[in-house]
């Protein structure tokens, strides 16, 4: 197999259409950093292995930046001896509707997921295996860890080797998919068999059930209802006799009511009578005055007294003046007798001074002390008020009022004798204020009493007046003698029913009662429980006889049985044959340790020449300072980074010759040579010209090869700008 042509466009750093062509043998693309080698490696894995319309971030990331469309690689390559061209788009945005994939092969185009199958049937090399194996990237040379060794090799294997041996297990699966979905169609019609066989067989027991029930049912019913019909009849006809005396006790009430009330209609009007007439025998007088003659009478009362106690107050004032006066009077006679007094004891103060130094001295100053008294004692100015207008004017309007009242008194029938004496009414005033107070209390009880029958009278008046509303007396009398009438009905049909009464006591009746209530609710419950049965059958689904889904069911368990037997069969056929060719590729230690050891000599100029694989095809180096074999891995501190490098190289080329029987795959290599020294640096470009003889090689490098290996290898130059030379 080999690449014939690449063309890339819209890709990393090739903005336009680049095209490069490839040699069967040694292909040498040299490149300073930058310059788009490993955008070119990148691109032909993208053409061998990436679907165009996948939306993951890597395969947008690798859009030439400012592009408008996308990129696009297309590849042409021989493949088995068959020429094959493929193309893949994928564009700026919605790469799931406007992705593109062509395959051309055999004259034959194809494309979209039919041009993918095709193509993954054709190549059929999984992207690990290859990145593992012939396929050596930047600084992922010492990536491939030995215990993988054996799942990279069996994945080849089974993809590109055991072709026959695939189609086989393929058919096997083919077939176990078809039993397998046979064996899930039958467990589903087994699974819906048996659901509808629980129905069936559950619908069957309901319907016995619900039968069964429906018969009991109606017996109970049959046997319930004379019972009820019978006691119903019995209360029926006490209920109604209880109605009747219930009847014939609220018409008595009614009529003794009715009695009532023309009794009180009468009480009333007799007392109304008897009002009328003690108001006219006993308060003529008062019953013709005006209704506010008591508030005249107060009015002139309280003017009467205002004024008798105005006149009080003037004629103690008056009083008090002349008890003032007389004593001014009495003050001015004692200084007129001090005076004289004084002047008498200065008389003899003088007389008995010759006699009596000491008496007349005394004299002296008692007779000062009376002059003193005499001259300093000022009495208050006398003032005296003879009886003045106003005093007569309050005794003419005291006795006008008088007269008022008296006449008011006398209007009402009380009279008061005023008689002057000696021309003077104050004469008999006690007795006549006496006289007046008797009359005007004996005038307020004939008035109060006179008002107490009057509002007795306007209230019997009241409610004879509503009684007669609420009932009149006519219509009581005629209602009275209509329920009189039924009364003596009723009486008549109850004595017809003594017989009942006697049976049926209240409380027997009560208990007949609760007895009935229980009796029928037991039989509402049971309609209500056979109208349930009779809904509960009605509503049952129609479903298929028991018997012949039993049969039926069992005819599938057989089916069923027979699928899952041949499904064991060949999963065991598949077992034995994968069992097979894990023994077979058991055997690939032997075949890979010689490939190994034939390149070793010459990437490390001779220094290690023996390997080892164990069954796990753990890759061991045998160390000539050490005298033993060591594990190729980074961790080992006997192998430098270099080591490592030129180990795992030779690995990675006895890998790809073991495993390539009849399919070697081109090797990339992108700078594998990094950590080589220039001597084993020359020793590998020399291996891999004998490689590239029977397989292609594509070298990625910016190191230039030396003069006399460069006509033997096709050189494409790569240019910062993206230029082939």
């Amino acid at each position: 197999m080999r690449f014939i042509r690449l063309v890339v466009e819209g890709y990393g750093r090739f903005h336009e259409p680049h095209e490069f062509r490839f040699e069967s043998g040694l292909n040498c693309i040299v490149g300073a950093n930058e310059a788009g080698k490993s955008t070119l490696l990148s691109a032909l894995l993208d053409a061998l292995y990436t679907v165009p319309t996948t939306t993951a971030q890597s395969a947008r990331a690798r859009i030439c930046w400012g592009h408008p469309h996308g990129w696009r690689v297309e590849l042409e390559l021989e493949l088995r001896g068959t020429y094959v061209r493929l193309c893949k788009f994928h564009p700026v945005d919605d790469p799931r509707r406007r992705a593109e994939f062509w395959l051309e092969v055999d004259g034959e185009t194809l494309q979209g997921e039919a041009a993918r199958a095709r193509w993954e049937e054709l190549w059929r090399v999984p992207q690990e295996v290859y990145l593992a194996t012939a396929c050596v990237r930047q600084r992922e040379l010492a990536q491939l860890s030995p215990r993988s060794l054996k799942s990279l090799q069996q994945q080849l294997r089974e993809s590109a080797v055991n072709a026959d041996l695939d189609r086989i297990l393929n058919a096997l699966a083919a077939e176990q998919r078809r039993l397998r979905t046979q064996v899930e169609e039958h467990q589903v019609r087994l699974d819906a068999l048996k659901e509808r066989l629980r129905h069936a067989r559950e619908a069957a027991r309901k319907q016995h059930e619900l039968q069964t029930r429906l018969r009991q049912i109606q017996a109970e019913i049959g046997s319930l209802r004379p019972s009820v019909e019978r006691d119903e009849q019995l209360l029926a006809r006490w209920h109604a006799l209880r109605a009747q005396q219930e009847q014939l006790e609220r018409l008595q009430r009614q009529a003794d009511a009715n009695q009532r009330h023309l009794e009180q209609l009468e009480r009333l009007e007799q007392r109304a009578h008897a009002l009328e007439a003690e108001l006219q025998t006993e308060f003529g007088i008062l019953t013709q005055l005006p209704p506010d003659f008591k508030a005249q009478v107060d009015a002139a009362r309280q003017r009467y007294e205002e004024a008798m106690r105005r006149l009080g107050v003037l004629e103690a004032e008056m009083q008090a003046q002349r008890q003032a006066q007389q004593q001014a009077i009495g003050r001015r006679k004692a200084r007129v007798g001090f005076a004289f007094m004084g002047v008498a004891l200065l008389g003899a103060s003088a007389v008995l001074w010759g006699t009596s130094p000491l008496v007349g001295a005394i004299a002296l100053a008692l007779g000062i002390v009376a002059l003193g008294i005499a001259l300093l004692w000022r009495a208050p100015r006398e003032t005296f008020i003879a009886p003045s207008a106003q005093h007569a004017a309050l005794r003419e309007e005291a006795q006008h009022h008088w007269q008022q009242l008296v006449a008011l008194l006398a209007q009402a029938g009380f009279s008061i004798e005023t008689r002057p004496y000696n021309g003077t009414p104050e004469a008999h005033s006690a007795l006549l204020s006496q006289q007046l107070q008797q009359a005007l209390h004996q005038f307020h009880e004939q008035w109060d009493k006179m008002q107490r029958h009057q509002a007795e009278l306007e209230r019997v008046r009241h409610q004879i007046e509503a009684l007669q509303a609420v009932h009149d007396p006519k219509a009581l009398r005629d209602q009275q003698r209509a329920l009189a009438v039924e009364i003596v009905g009723l009486q008549e049909r109850i004595a017809q029913e003594a017989t009942l009464r006697a049976a049926l006591t209240p409380e027997a009746a009560l208990r007949l009662e609760d007895n009935l209530r229980r009796m029928q609710e037991q039989l509402r419950a049971l309609e209500e429980e056979r109208l349930r049965c009779e809904g509960a059958l009605q509503a049952l689904p129609e479903t298929e006889p028991v018997d012949a889904l039993e049969l039926e069911y069992s005819r599938a368990q057989r089916v069923l049985h027979h699928l899952q037997t041949r499904l064991r069969v060949l999963e065991a056929t598949e077992a034995l044959l994968r069992e097979t060719n894990a023994r077979y590729l058991s055997d690939l230690s032997p075949r890979l340790k010689p490939k190994i050891e034939q390149y070793l000599p010459t990437l490390t100029l001779g220094r290690y020449t023996r390997a080892e694989l164990d069954e796990q095809l753990t890759l061991q180096v045998y160390h000539p300072e050490r005298g033993t074999t060591l594990s190729v891995e980074a961790e080992q501190p006997a192998w430098s980074v270099g080591v490592l490098d030129q180990l795992f190289f030779a690995c990675r080329l006895g890998l790809s010759d073991a495993l390539s029987d009849d399919l070697r795959l081109p090797l990339l290599l992108d700078e594998p040579f990094v950590h080589f020294d220039a001597e084993r640096a020359r020793a590998a470009l020399e291996l891999l010209l004998r490689i590239s003889q029977h397989t292609q090689v594509l070298l990625f490098t910016h190191h230039a090869l030396p003069a006399e290996l460069e006509p033997h290898a096709h050189i494409i130059r790569l240019l910062p700008t993206s230029r082939v030379v």
